[in-house]
């Protein structure tokens, strides 16, 4: 991941994010990164499994094990977590709380699978789960946004027993603290979750499984596709709650 991957004019090299690097007509990239699966799936499609989806379904079905009849709260529902809404759909989450403050988002969580919708504009989002959950708390709840703020939220979220995910990458130097008496006592878990604990051989043909006997939808997923020149006008969509996902099609 971190190797050298090529020189620069000035004679310094430099990597590639993961090996790959992203936003260019073209790339090289080591065989091992290249993952082979069996579909006729349009690129835009596929181009979200390579990250979003194997993240988000992955931390629902792998890290957290969501099982059936459980209820789930996702905090952040932008391409990730729509992803985690339908992982916990797939494993057959009775109930999926979508916490976010974006309508858009909170609309296309409704089309992927979420029950119950939370603004934290309106009050505090841990008091409104709980109140949602007759006072009980979630079984599960996910962190996507990469905030220790919203992490201590997700943890206050769950039941006695329940575990709490971490999916979203906080800066290198944030910090969280969260009570012990609490942790110790109601027996909660909290969980780091890299890339959905993913196994990408395994889980990418898998993916492609479920969208293909319409089981995941991705194509709700991409609001837009953009030519490579527009990636600036994407991030500010993106920023502003504008999207899902927009996706490069075009050079």
């Amino acid at each position: 991941m971190m190797t050298m991957r090529g020189t620069r004019k000035d004679g310094s090299q430099y990597m590639a994010m993961t090996g790959l690097g992203t936003f260019a007509e073209t790339m090289t990239c080591n065989e091992s990164s290249v993952v082979k699966v069996d579909t006729d799936l349009p690129d835009e499609q596929l181009a979200l499994i390579g990250c979003g989806v194997t993240t988000g379904v992955g931390a629902a079905l792998n890290t957290a094990a969501v099982e059936p009849g459980s209820t789930v709260a996702v905090i952040g529902c932008g391409g990730v977590g729509q992803a985690v809404i339908q992982g916990a759909r797939i494993a057959g989450a009775s109930r999926i709380i979508a916490v976010d403050p974006v309508e858009l988002k909170r609309k296309t969580a409704e089309q992927l699978g979420a029950t119950d919708f939370v603004d934290p504009g309106e009050g505090d989002p841990v008091a409104q789960v709980q109140a949602a959950t007759g006072g009980r708390g979630v079984d599960y709840a996910f962190e996507v946004i990469g905030l220790p703020e919203t992490t201590l939220q997700a943890y206050m979220m769950v039941r006695k027993g329940g575990t709490a995910v971490m999916v979203g990458m906080t800066r290198a130097e944030a910090q969280l603290t969260i009570p012990t008496f609490d942790l110790f006592f109601n027996e909660k878990t909290l969980k780091g979750c890299k890339y959905g604990s993913g196994q990408v051989r395994r889980d990418f043909q898998r993916f492609v499984d479920l969208i293909e006997t319409g089981r995941l939808d991705t194509s709700t997923m991409v609001s837009r596709t953009i030519a490579l020149d527009e990636v600036n006008e994407a991030f500010r969509a993106m920023e502003n709650g504008e999207v899902i996902r927009s996706v490069i099609t075009r050079f």
